[in-house]
């Protein structure tokens, strides 16, 4: 594994201290819209509670019992070893890792320090894991889509497609993703149309590790969007909770067939 301890990487004498370098959505944004100009490959994976449970897997095997109720909703379909050497692979290629900050979560950022100090690997360039959701919330998120061309990705993308329309955006395709197994199928339809400047994946953990593969196949733009995409779809009755209890009840009604 490569180790990353230089203070270039924002590490120094094993300070992983990640939320004093956090970017901000500006910056962010400035990254993103220079790749898309230079036709650079570049992605931002989001490692969020459930990216942080099987990161913290086999150490601490109970965050993965935890998460149990929601890994189907979230797309986890393999062994939590396989789901880590993935995410683990996504943590060190993504060009910007979103990471649980402090002021949003503190006892998930605590475990998100714990699992870097394992990995002895601190990300180039973070920022904070809900920033999709945030320029959402401070309407920077239209406007900055609006002259750019967008594939969907994920399990809500086809009713996703008519919202973007609506809001004047240029969507290039969509496909959906439900778990780990639809990867390649995904990965193949990315690389085979190549109209689109920037993937919008909402798939849960898949989300995470496709991201970075696809920003190195393609050389444009993938991110790892999220329940970004609930909340334009449901508005104020985005309830998480709600969505996995729906998701898991339609399971509950096959196995009784």
């Amino acid at each position: 594994m490569a180790e990353r301890t230089g203070g270039g990487d924002g590490v120094v004498d094993g300070n992983y201290h990640f939320e004093k370098s956090l970017l901000d959505n500006r910056k962010v944004i400035k990254l993103l819209d220079l790749a898309i100009k230079q036709n650079k490959g570049f992605s931002l994976a989001r490692f969020g509670i459930g990216e942080i449970s099987y990161l913290s897997y086999p150490a601490n095997g109970l965050l993965v019992q935890e998460f149990k109720r929601y890994e189907s909703y979230a797309g986890v379909s393999h062994a939590p070893e396989i789901i880590r050497r993935e995410l683990v692979r996504s943590m060190q290629d993504t060009d910007i890792a979103g990471l649980i900050a402090p002021w949003r979560l503190d006892p998930w950022a605590k475990q998100t320090r714990t699992v870097l100090e394992q990995l002895k690997f601190m990300p180039t360039k973070a920022c904070c894991a809900w920033i999709m959701q945030s320029l959402l919330d401070e309407g920077t998120l239209w406007p900055w889509l609006s002259n750019k061309k967008v594939f969907l990705v994920g399990r809500r993308s086809k009713e996703a497609e008519i919202v973007f329309r609506e809001q004047g955006i240029q969507i290039t395709g969509s496909i959906g993703l439900n778990g780990y197994e639809g990867l390649n199928r995904v990965q193949n339809e990315l690389q085979s149309n190549q109209e689109w400047e920037i993937a919008l994946i909402s798939a849960g953990i898949p989300a995470t590790i496709l991201a970075p593969r696809i920003a190195k196949l393609t050389q444009k733009v993938a991110i790892d969007f999220g329940h970004a995409l609930d909340m334009i779809l449901d508005g104020k009755e985005y309830k998480l909770s709600d969505l996995v209890k729906k998701w898991n009840d339609q399971f509950k009604g096959e196995n009784k067939n």
